[in-house]
């Protein structure tokens, strides 16, 4: 997670295509503020794919007998689902 704080100005080399396409679809004096969101934006999704990776094998069948098959975790899921249901429907009668 990327904190708010102050700003420091950088040199950056970018294909001509490339600071094209930004210009297209930033606003006027905002390619700065364009950039820094699709950099968030890129971190973010290398931030998920590395949690991915480390989290892929801490799954074990053996500690979920109750959701061995497919059917066991459809029915597992339509059982949080219908709580769900009955818990909006509680908080919407408030």
């Amino acid at each position: 997670m990327i904190k708010a704080g102050g700003t420091r100005k950088v040199s950056v080399t970018l294909p001509d295509a490339l600071v094209e396409q930004v210009r297209v679809h930033a606003k006027a004096g905002e390619f700065s503020s364009f950039c820094a969101a699709a950099l968030r934006n890129h971190l973010a999704h290398q931030e998920q794919r590395y949690g991915l990776i480390r989290s892929f094998g801490v799954w074990k069948d053996a500690d979920y007998p109750d959701l061995a098959s497919s059917e066991d975790a459809s029915g597992y899921v339509r059982k949080l689902r219908k709580a769900d249901a009955g818990r909006l429907s509680r908080l919407l009668k408030k």
